[in-house]
């Protein structure tokens, strides 16, 4: 049963209870005071027919005095009553009795003759309701003042107006109390769809994002409680698309990382396989083995070179070992990328590069911070490569109470299109190029993990033909006692 047809029905039960005690008070009203106004026209009347009949009573006891019979005998009350009834009140239901015994009677032949004499037994005024066979009769006793005997006048009066006036009141009331049933029913029916339809659309609208629409929406506004669950349950629904498609991209990015793990192992091994497979076939020149062994070796170096940084990456996704941050200052810093520069194996760093510090201290791990500024080194000296005059400048400035890192370089630049991934792993703009200059596209994607673990972020200003600059905020670390120190630092550094 569905929720509206529940309201109407406790509606229509409700209405029901409250139009029977309704009608049953007021026929009960109507019903007593008819009953009552009868009581006292019956009364009235019956007065008068005891004084009628008391009346004839004297006047057969002067005539029977007259004639010398017994006074007041049973003749003479049966006759006083049947010349009353038959002069004075034709039609009258009446019955006299003395001494318990029926004298002389007009009353219907269906009162019962036990229900007459108990009627009358009780010797004083009383009122006695009888109903029986379809008929309805109020009977009253009155003791007749007649000396010497015990006589009681018995009236029998018509109720049947009466219980005929309710019978039809109640015909009236259930007849009009059916038809205020079916107008309600129809109403509150149409009223209990209308307050229940946001429900079935909420109800619609769930099934549908059960069955994986999630961007379905309820829409309701109502301004009660099912306009606030709607506005809820829009807004768990909001949440579960946003988690779900958040799944998705986490998932496709997953997918596109093997992928690319994939293509950027397939490619070397498939030439170091070519390359050694040329070395099996036989003699060949001093030349073409020096050839194949260092193509070898520096695809060995390259892939060596990969793995390690996609641990590194893949440790710190992981939240493996710890971010021991202390105070050092951006000339430690720089100092220690210009070394690693400097050293064996540094070939990116073809394009000369500037460091201008700005005296600026910031609470960093020292040595995830400088693989940092290292790669951002590394990949803007690629960038550069083949680009006349191209350099890169690395910058230190103090802007605000934070410090702002800069690597620029005025190489070849990245297209719009690409810039919002670029920090996607093993994502490189141009393959090709990436790869001649060692490349792995993994630079970019570590450098932002990095600095999403000290609570900054990159951002790239990049255009083709006009260079990249990537930058990076961090809080200035505050304290005399740590400027002092990070100031010792920079000097040993330096030195």
């Amino acid at each position: 049963m569905r929720f509206y047809q529940k309201i109407t029905l406790a509606f229509l039960a409700l209405l029901a209870a409250a139009l029977c005690a309704v009608g049953l008070a007021m026929t009960a009203a109507s019903f007593s005071a008819g009953l009552a106004s009868a009581r006292a026209a019956a009364l009235a009347q019956h007065s008068r027919d005891r004084y009628g009949v008391e009346q004839a009573v004297y006047a057969q006891y002067e005539t029977g005095a007259a004639y010398g019979a017994q006074p007041y005998g049973n003749d003479q009350l049966a006759a006083a009553l049947q010349i009353y009834a038959a002069q004075a009140a034709p039609g009258a239901q009446l019955a006299l009795f003395a001494d318990g015994t029926a004298l002389f009677s007009t009353l219907p032949t269906a009162l019962p003759r036990a229900v007459q004499q108990q009627a009358a037994a009780g010797g004083a005024a009383q009122a006695t309701v009888w109903r029986g066979g379809g008929e309805s009769w109020l009977l009253l006793a009155q003791p007749l003042a007649v000396p010497g005997r015990d006589a009681v006048l018995l009236g029998a009066y018509d109720l049947g107006a009466v219980y005929a006036a309710r019978r039809a009141l109640l015909l009236g009331w259930a007849a009009a109390a059916a038809l205020t049933l079916v107008l309600g029913g129809a109403a509150a029916g149409r009223l209990s769809r209308r307050l229940t339809a946001p429900l079935a659309r909420l109800q619609a609208a769930s099934g549908r994002i059960a069955a994986g629409e999630y961007g379905e929406r309820t829409g309701i506004v109502t301004g009660d409680e099912i306009g606030a669950l709607s506005a809820s349950f829009d807004a768990m629904a909001e949440a579960v698309q946003r988690r779900i498609q958040d799944l998705h991209a986490a998932l496709q990015r997953e997918r596109d990382f093997v992928a690319a793990f994939t293509h950027e192992l397939k490619t070397p091994m498939t030439s170091m396989m070519g390359y050694a497979g040329l070395l099996r076939t036989g003699p060949q020149t001093p030349a073409a083995v020096q050839d194949a062994a260092g193509y070898i070796y520096r695809e060995t170096r390259r892939l060596e070179a990969l793995c390690a940084k996609l641990l590194e990456l893949l440790g710190l996704e992981a939240g493996e070992g710890s971010i021991a941050k202390a105070p050092v200052s951006d000339r430690a810093l720089f100092a220690a990328v210009q070394r690693a520069l400097a050293g064996p194996g540094a070939g990116d760093a073809a394009a000369p590069v500037v460091f201008a510090p700005g005296g600026c201290t910031v609470c960093v791990d020292r040595i995830l911070w400088e693989d940092l500024l290292r790669n951002l080194v590394a990949n803007a000296c690629r960038a550069c490569r083949g680009v006349p005059g191209a350099g890169v400048r690395v910058a230190c400035r103090a802007e605000e109470g934070q410090a702002v890192f800069t690597v620029a370089d005025t190489g070849c630049g990245i297209p719009p299109e690409d810039l919002p991934r670029v920090t996607e792993p093993f994502y490189m703009v141009d393959k090709s190029r990436a790869r001649a200059g060692g490349g792995s596209g993994l630079g970019l994607a570590l450098c932002s993990r990095i600095a999403a673990c000290h609570g900054a972020a990159l951002a790239l200003d990049s255009a083709p033909g006009r260079g990249t600059t990537v930058t990076v905020r961090l809080p200035l670390a505050g304290g005399p006692q740590e400027t002092a120190q990070t100031a010792k630092e920079g000097t040993n550094d330096e030195s």
